[in-house]
């Protein structure tokens, strides 16, 4: 298997989760009314105790308030309301995942890049117990809005800012927020993050995840990310002003970057990725976007 990222393009930087963008280009990927997909509008209105009358004002003023801080397509289209991890296309996936959380009696899911903690809320809503799940967001904003719309606190629902490229470090008081998990979760999701990482930033971040779960046959990496269908770099604009080559892979890609992480790692995984017109491909509302860009599932089982 060769190893390396895919060839690079000189395309103009495409939408993603994070990327940095003007005033003018945002106002691409912005929704000023908002339809409620009935799985969410449920969530809001059983789990968070929002009357039925209030769910769409609640949505559009947390999503303003967000935006205030961050101009992501995620939030100017709402596509945080997708619940994708109990949505996901083909296979059980999500039952087989409630049926591990229903005998968890410590952490065992953790969701990197949360976003509003939409999936963590709703596995909990599905019958997941709170002590089991968590999720981890770089931006603190997204962990203190997702409380917000959720109306629950750190006290019932773990939601950490951390940072998934960051060194473990040690046990102890000096640990990195995620270092409190490392040998002991079953299932990792990395959500909608990948695409905004370099080739060895990708690297890292599945080492990390690696080193968080069991070390142990039958555990999981899930997620999913901005795909492409040729696999290629393209120059993203991070936060601070700056360029950088972030991968979007297809499903070749992908496979190639698992096997630089099996080799790293001493580890092997069974593989199973696709793309798909998720991310709003298929309703044509990504206009300012790439017309190759898919979204990329993927399910890494460890065999060994």
């Amino acid at each position: 298997m060769n190893s390396g990222p895919p060839p690079s393009d000189d395309a103009e930087p495409q939408g993603g989760h994070r990327p940095a963008a003007t005033a003018e280009r945002s106002k691409l990927w912005f929704d000023e009314t908002v339809v409620v997909p009935d799985a969410f509008r449920d969530l809001l209105v059983n789990y968070s105790r929002v009357p039925p009358s209030e769910v769409d004002e609640h949505v559009i003023q947390i999503r303003n308030k967000a935006w205030e801080v961050h101009h992501y397509p995620c939030l100017g289209q709402f596509r945080f309301l997708e619940l994708n991890l109990s949505s996901r296309p083909r296979g059980d996936l999500y039952a087989r995942l409630l049926s591990t959380l229903g005998s968890a009696s410590e952490p065992a899911f953790l969701d990197v890049g949360a976003c509003l903690g939409q999936d963590v809320r709703k596995l909990i809503h599905d019958g997941a117990p709170p002590s089991s799940v968590a999720g981890a967001e770089l931006s603190p904003t997204f962990v203190r809005l997702g409380y917000e719309l959720f109306r629950d606190s750190p006290a019932e629902v773990a939601m950490l800012q951390a940072d998934i490229l960051a060194p473990l470090g040690e046990e102890g008081p000096a640990a990195a927020p995620l270092g409190r998990f490392r040998g002991r979760l079953r299932v990792v999701q990395l959500g909608m993050i990948l695409h905004l990482f370099t080739w060895e930033e990708q690297l890292a971040a599945f080492e990390n995840a690696i080193a968080l779960l069991r070390d142990e046959p039958g555990v999981l990496i899930i997620g999913q990310a901005t795909g492409n269908l040729d696999g290629v770099v393209t120059q993203t604009l991070t936060v601070g002003g700056a360029n950088k080559g972030t991968c979007k892979h297809n499903v070749e890609s992908f496979q190639r970057l698992i096997g630089d992480v099996e080799a790293r790692t001493r580890t092997q995984w069974d593989i199973k990725a696709d793309l798909d017109e998720g991310l709003s491909v298929n309703d044509g509302k990504r206009t300012w976007d790439d017309p190759k860009t898919r979204r990329l599932l993927f399910e890494l089982e460890r065999v060994r």
